[in-house]
């Protein structure tokens, strides 16, 4: 409506009266820019709060941290968070194609999602306890993290990457010298196990799969830690 009706309707005003409504119009942007932020914040914020509460009381489960040996699944919050996402990009793409509005309504919601779900993961490794990690706990947190930011690459903004950067610095700091060089033995084998759990869960999450070009198809999708 206001990106795209109400210019229209201004500049059909214009051109019907020969009068130029700079200020109005100025007032009139400023005016549905501030329903559009309220209507953002109310439709986003109950999930917003659902998803952070799962993520973090996932994280501070008395079993998130395997007991020894490579994890070889992201834990449950992280699927019940993705699922979360389905019914929204559900939900906004139904909407979308009903309105005719643009779709950038959905990337910009989704977007907005994952910062908030990687600020919630950044929140609940900081605040676990016990606070220091071992190899086990350092490897589960780098693959739940790693499935959601390749899951959702596509709706990546500089927000979501700073924070996803936090998060492994928070967990550098919280984890002993030994620990850290042993992850970064674990990381080729810790890339054929997202690989094999993002093929696994390809049909219930394709949805936020970029769409491919005719040059990329028949290239295989880069799986990186």
């Amino acid at each position: 409506l206001r990106n795209e009706h109400v210019p229209q309707l201004v500049n059909l005003f214009e051109s019907s009266f020969s009068v130029k409504l700079t200020d109005e119009s100025k007032t009139i942007r400023e005016v549905f820019g501030q329903i559009d932020a309220r209507l953002f914040h109310s439709y986003t914020q109950p999930t917003v709060e659902r998803l952070t509460k799962l993520i973090k009381d996932g994280i501070a489960a008395p079993d998130w941290a395997p007991p020894s040996g490579r994890p070889d699944q992201v834990r449950a919050y992280v699927y019940s968070a993705m699922m979360i996402l389905v019914m929204v990009h559900t939900e906004v793409s139904t909407t979308v194609s009903a309105t005719g509005s643009g779709s950038s309504l959905l990337g910009e919601i989704l977007s907005y999602f994952l910062e908030k779900v990687s600020q919630a993961l950044l929140d609940g490794f900081k605040e676990r306890k016990p606070n220091m990690y071992t190899l086990p706990a350092l490897m589960q947190a780098t693959l739940d993290t790693e499935f959601i930011a390749q899951t959702m690459s596509q709706y990546v903004t500089s927000k979501a990457a700073e924070i996803q950067g936090q998060i492994y610095m928070e967990l550098d700091k919280r984890s002993a010298n030994d620990a850290r060089a042993r992850l970064q033995q674990e990381l080729g084998e810790m890339r054929v196990v997202l690989k094999k759990l993002r093929e696994q869960s390809r049909n219930s999450l394709g949805c936020f799969k970029r769409a491919r070009s005719e040059k990329d198809r028949g290239r295989p999708e880069p799986v990186a830690l």
